[in-house]
């Protein structure tokens, strides 16, 4: 058990279950986690050895990337938040840790783990269309009546945004279904497995996807524009004997985005009658004051960053000078991840993150990873929307597949499989 890492499995089961759920106990399990995997790696060595160099250049990526923001705490003026800081990105750490050399199970078992992902992915979703719809029922005069609008805020809807994602917030809960979704798709696509399960798959996968548009995440309603017909351009070219899978994810996509683009977020977004409305809406979200906010902080902190756990201290002084006190009060942030970074941690963090990324999307490509590419895309996008890595479920979440998924087998001529059918 101990050689091929049985038990180290176990603790990546209970991770792709917690992970959709309550990510909150994470941390305590990547602990664990870690401290059984040096164990493990102690009796079987020698597979460090053969670990691929690709792999190897990504972990020393993440890993000095991690060593960059503990070397931010030096000249940080706010030291407490800032081992918060790294306390809460310690994923960056120990995830690529246990998933460089995972053992042998784990990467037998890697569609198992996939599925599961999905499965619990799609089950907290079910739960939270259940308690939607419980909040929605009550007795007026003894008549039971549906009403899914909040009683004094009435505007707002229990199958909507974040009166519908309970424990989560919507845009990271959007990214872990619309990554299950692609998953539940490939499982359709496997025609290995039995008629009943591909349909169960396909159900699901359909569902997943309808579930972007009530979470009304814009910046997933964008990914998923983005990607789905990507995918099938993706797998219709080397997939291997989907061939009308280009004319199906097509239509797919002329139903899709139409659907999409009525979602009241994303209507008012894109749709402005003259500059006045776009200036009026700007204004209202504070991007521009941000922005400026965020280049006066770039010209005195350019290459080292203003620090670990600095930056919302030195946003909050900008907001202050140029009289946007609220701004300050709700500790708003850049709501762009890669700005984050190069405020935080200076050019030279930016480079180490940016060259992390570069690494992912070489090894998708040189892979032929149709799952891993799909997850990149799904979260560089993410990243430009919003500040992703700020919350355990974002950075849990990216640290965990970035190097999870490099074990899925590739897809040059050949399906992904289950391992029941590999027997």
């Amino acid at each position: 058990m101990w050689l091929n890492g049985s038990i180290t499995y176990y603790f990546a089961c209970i991770t792709m279950v917690l992970l959709p759920v309550y990510h909150w106990y994470l941390p305590l399990i990547m602990i664990l986690w870690g401290v059984v995997w040096i164990n493990e790696i102690r009796l079987r060595y020698k597979d460090l050895l053969s670990i691929e160099y690709k792999h190897k250049v990504l972990f020393f990526l993440f890993i000095s990337f991690f060593v960059w923001q503990v070397i931010g705490l030096l000249y940080s003026d706010n030291s407490k938040e800032g081992i918060r800081n790294i306390s809460l990105h310690l994923s960056l750490f120990l995830f690529p840790l246990v998933l460089v050399s995972p053992g042998s199970i784990i990467k037998i078992k890697i569609n198992t783990l996939l599925k599961l992902f999905a499965l619990s992915t799609f089950l907290f979703l079910l739960v939270c269309y259940g308690f939607a719809l419980y909040r929605s029922i009550g007795f007026q005069n003894g008549i039971l009546i549906f009403n899914p609008h909040l009683p004094v805020y009435t505007w707002l809807n229990y199958f909507y945004a974040s009166e519908l994602a309970i424990f989560q917030h919507p845009s990271y809960l959007s990214m872990y279904i619309l990554l299950a979704a692609f998953i539940s798709i490939e499982s359709f696509l496997d025609v290995l497995i039995s008629r009943n399960m591909r349909i169960f798959w396909l159900a699901g996968s359909l569902i997943l996807l309808a579930s972007i548009y009530f979470l009304s995440s814009r910046a997933a309603i964008l990914t998923t524009i983005i990607t789905v017909p990507l995918y099938g351009l993706f797998k219709s070219k080397i997939g291997g004997g989907f061939r009308y899978l280009r004319i199906v994810v097509l239509g797919c996509t002329l139903i899709l985005v139409p659907v999409l683009l009525t979602n009241q977020r994303v209507k008012t977004f894109v749709h402005w009658k003259s500059g006045k409305e776009l200036s009026d809406l700007t204004s209202k979200e504070g991007r521009m004051v941000i922005w400026n906010s965020v280049n006066n902080i770039l010209k005195k902190n350019i290459v080292f960053g203003v620090g670990t756990g600095d930056i919302q201290s030195e946003l909050n002084k900008e907001y202050i000078k140029t009289g946007n006190s609220k701004l300050a009060e709700g500790n708003f942030n850049s709501h762009n991840q890669f700005i984050e970074v190069i405020l935080e941690h200076g050019l030279i963090g930016l480079v180490i993150f940016l060259s992390a990324f570069g690494m992912m999307f070489y090894l998708a490509y040189s892979e032929k990873n149709i799952l891993y590419t799909m997850f990149l895309v799904i979260v560089f996008t993410s990243f430009l929307f919003e500040t992703m890595l700020n919350r355990l479920g974002g950075v849990s979440f990216f640290a965990l597949f970035s190097f999870l998924l490099i074990h899925v087998q590739g897809n040059r001529g050949k399906k992904i499989v289950t391992e029941d059918y590999k027997r």
